[in-house]
């Protein structure tokens, strides 16, 4: 099915998907607008102050911009957007050939999926925009990709992630199995010493963040060398702003500030929530026996053990909401290729409730609510985000006060 009849086939979906996107771009444009210090400044940490973390995308467009003379944050507004284009358009590209069913639709619109950036707009425009763009495009090519091939762009992509953002190197996990899902493995050792020059790597850019995690005169000199266009807190607050904050001071910091109950209690429903739709298709879905052929292997070791690997980064962070949108959605596009490439497919069941007008009736009451009414918040609050009802609060409490 190409591009045109999957619009066609799904409507209502395509236009759903598309939506978020408008509101995405429009969300990044304000940021642009406003210098927003978490949003857009970050995207501006370069190496005008001698190398440091999180540089290498702000270096290249600082180069550019003092090659070409072009408005420095006008370059980072269109190579941000950009990714974006290039993300939505490849997961169309991945998601034309599946076969959609309910359940499959509520796993793509899950409440930190698609609209996590939409119900909580100040998490658009973040950096995990490479790691998601970058796994999508993996999925998509890989199948045209030779398997050394494959593992030097693996290499390459952790290389532009790892610069990038440092908490981006524990989402690496996702880039490795469609590699290890897609080409042939004949035994545990062989994949081990398959993928000891990844890991290995890995660990090399781990160090290297830690070595040179910033310091106070970083912050001075990537804010002066981008004072026409940075936010005017861009020493006191901000990405930019935390390379005054070592690496190995956050774990005490957030065990001190954010381990509290309501903390856990809010994600870890938004979790078992959230997942639940992932969790069942992956549950339903059957090996074709093309791969991993020495070894009996259950499909959700796909979905739980990248969710043990990227555990640190919730003892470093406090953005539990946009940690867990980054693990979702990711785990959703490794559902989409192996299914796509027929590594698995999913099972059917029988349906038990003919798909009357009642069933149908229900079902989006449900898609409303599950997917659209609520999520959690991207960071640091101690209730859950009412969603689309937030909106008609707004228009209630406008109307009554126009009366």
């Amino acid at each position: 099915m190409n591009l045109k009849n999957f619009f066609k086939t799904n409507l209502i979906i395509s236009l759903l998907i598309t939506l978020s996107f408008v509101v995405v771009i429009n969300n990044f444009f304000r940021f642009f607008q406003n210098n927003a210090v978490y949003q857009f400044d970050s995207w501006f940490s370069n190496y005008q102050g001698g190398f440091v973390r999180r540089g290498i995308p702000g270096e290249l467009l600082f180069q550019l911009h003092s090659l070409l003379d072009i408005h420095l944050g006008w370059m980072v507004f269109i190579f941000v957007c950009s990714l974006y284009i290039l993300f939505y358009l490849l997961f169309f590209l991945l998601i034309s050939k599946i076969e959609i069913n309910k359940i499959f639709l509520l796993a793509i619109f899950s409440p930190i999926s698609f609209y996590f950036p939409i119900l909580n707009n100040k998490a658009t425009g973040h950096k995990e925009i490479i790691l998601l763009l970058s796994l999508v495009a993996l999925s998509y090519f890989i199948p045209s990709i030779s398997k050394k091939g494959a593992k030097n762009l693996i290499i390459f992509i952790s290389l532009v992630l790892g610069l990038s953002h440092e908490g981006l190197l524990f989402y690496c996990i996702y880039l490795i199995i469609p590699y290890l899902l897609f080409f042939n493995f004949k035994s545990y050792r062989e994949i081990l010493l398959d993928i000891s020059s990844i890991i290995t790597f890995l660990l090399i850019l781990f160090i290297i963040n830690f070595i040179f995690s910033g310091n106070e005169q970083h912050v001075i000199d990537i804010c002066n060398s981008i004072k026409e266009y940075a936010n005017d807190k861009c020493q006191i607050s901000g990405q930019i702003a935390h390379f005054n904050s070592p690496i190995k001071g956050y774990f005490l910091q957030k065990i001190s500030n954010y381990w509290y109950e309501d903390y856990f209690r809010i994600y870890g429903i938004g979790f078992l929530f959230g997942f639940l739709p992932l969790f069942f298709l992956y549950s339903k879905i059957i090996s074709t026996n093309l791969i991993f052929s020495f070894s009996k292997i259950n499909s959700l070791y796909f979905l739980i053990f990248p969710l043990l690997i990227t555990f640190p980064i919730y003892i470093l962070g406090a953005d539990w909401g946009r940690y867990l949108y980054i693990s979702y959605t990711s785990s959703l596009i490794i559902l989409i290729f192996v299914l796509r490439n027929n590594i698995y497919y999913l099972k059917k069941e029988n349906e038990y409730l003919k798909d009357n007008i009642l069933v149908k009736v229900f079902f989006v009451i449900l898609l409303l609510f599950y997917s659209f009414g609520w999520t959690v918040p991207i960071c640091c609050e101690n209730k859950f985000k009412s969603g689309i009802f937030q909106s008609v609060d707004k228009i209630m409490y406008y109307y009554n006060k126009n009366k």
